[in-house]
């Protein structure tokens, strides 16, 4: 928890594409009444800082209705981890990093296909990469992520209530 509000965290590689897309889609998705009790951020496994979401990215989320057109890419650091509630990843890759690198944090990280899920129901548990790819494969790679998001969304906004002590109604 980060300065008494429930604090979630989006990684991805290069925090250029999917972990932004994922933190503008979420901030459109929460109830108002917990906007302000929230802090939805995203962070690059890569450690690349200062760089803006890929011009695809801003176009797909806008498509959404997210403006992540003031992006700027931060690197996954230990006081991101540590203050996060709950860290959700993209890729294998992403949560092999917490693994190697960041032990200390693996409890509250989950493959964000994954979460509140069976592993088995899932066909394809990572959402790849779009960058490099044209703008139809960056659509696709947001819709991924906000059907996941919206499938996710009554769990996430009970741990919220729940850790915040916020009446279930």
């Amino acid at each position: 928890m980060k300065d008494g509000k429930f604090f979630i965290l989006f990684v991805c590689s290069g925090n250029s594409c999917r972990s932004p897309m994922a933190e503008g889609l979420l901030k459109n998705k929460l109830p108002k009444a917990l906007e302000e009790k929230t802090i939805v951020q995203s962070a690059g496994t890569l450690g690349i800082n200062g760089a803006p979401a890929t011009e695809y990215a801003i176009k797909a989320a806008d498509e959404h209705g997210a403006d992540i057109s003031g992006h700027t890419s931060q690197g996954l650091t230990d006081e991101l981890s540590r203050t996060a509630d709950v860290i959700f990843v993209m890729s294998h890759e992403h949560r092999s990093f917490f693994e190697h690198y960041m032990p200390d944090f693996r409890e509250n990280v989950f493959l964000l296909k994954t979460f509140g899920v069976a592993t088995e129901d899932v066909d394809e548990d990572s959402i790849p990469d779009p960058v490099g790819h044209s703008l139809a494969v960056y659509r696709e790679c947001c819709e991924t992520i906000d059907t996941e998001l919206e499938r996710i969304l009554p769990r996430l906004v009970q741990m919220i209530k729940e850790k915040l002590g916020l009446s279930a109604t």
